[in-house]
């Protein structure tokens, strides 16, 4: 074993080790929502200790967190965007969340691989979670861009996600079914056509998922890229209204 790899061992080994606290600390966070109610501050500790633990769960190949981190992130986030909803199930939900995080972790140090069960578990948290029957992921860096998509979405009653570079977005895609993807051509780190590329090479959870890349630049259509190409301009929201009616109906 050379040194690089022993010191990823040893640093995954300290991890692993350090994981049960950070997940207390989860925990403690969750519980303080529901006994002090809504919070500002609380709930975006708790996102930032999601997210580094979502990063960090990818970093040491551990992919399963991250893929329990990402709805928990998306939970956190809809609390802050409907803070009623601490008071709909919010608490049972994250301490769910909590639960599969130890469960993961407990195999994980058995040097085994996380089971089918937990899988099955995580779906159906997800499952759950959806209020809305369609779901779309949003990978553009742009707030004014993605307040349109949100707008013309919450319409047809789409669950929506966003990612704020094409790196993140493909990570989603491959993690979670989505129906649609609306993609920037000009995103940070991975623009939308390689990004939609490397999502259908690699192979996203769900077949059936329609993709928008939106630009401000000229693009010609073919069959190179994907199902609608629309111009970033003063006429986006009814482009794309109109492309999301055409998909429903």
């Amino acid at each position: 074993m050379n040194k690089a790899q022993a010191m990823l061992d040893a640093l995954r080994s300290n991890y692993l080790n350090d994981l049960p606290s950070h997940i207390d600390d989860l925990e403690s966070l969750v519980l303080k929502l529901e006994s002090q109610g809504f919070e500002l501050e609380i709930c975006r500790d708790l996102y930032r200790q999601i997210h580094s633990l979502k990063g960090s769960g990818g970093t040491y190949g551990m992919h399963v967190i991250s893929d329990i981190c990402h709805p928990f992130e998306d939970l956190i986030s809809g609390l802050l965007e409907h803070t009623e909803s601490l008071y709909q199930g919010f608490v049972s939900t994250a301490l769910e969340y909590i639960d599969l995080l130890r469960n993961v972790t407990s195999q994980y140090q058995q040097s085994k691989t996380p089971d089918e069960e937990i899988r099955l578990k995580l779906q159906g948290l997800r499952n759950r979670a959806r209020q809305n029957p369609y779901s779309a992921l949003v990978i553009e860096s742009s707030d004014v861009v993605v307040n349109i998509i949100r707008d013309v979405l919450k319409m047809y009653r789409f669950r929506i996600e966003v990612a704020k570079d094409g790196y993140l977005g493909l990570g989603r895609i491959l993690s979670e079914p989505f129906d649609l993807v609306v993609t920037g051509l000009e995103t940070p780190r991975m623009n939308g056509m390689a990004l939609i590329s490397a999502a259908q090479r690699l192979g996203g959870k769900s077949k059936n998922t329609k993709c928008v890349l939106i630009t401000a630049s000229q693009l010609k259509q073919d069959e190179d890229i994907p199902d609608f190409v629309l111009q970033k301009d003063a006429l986006f929201r009814e482009s794309f209204n109109k492309v999301v009616h055409h998909l429903m109906n």
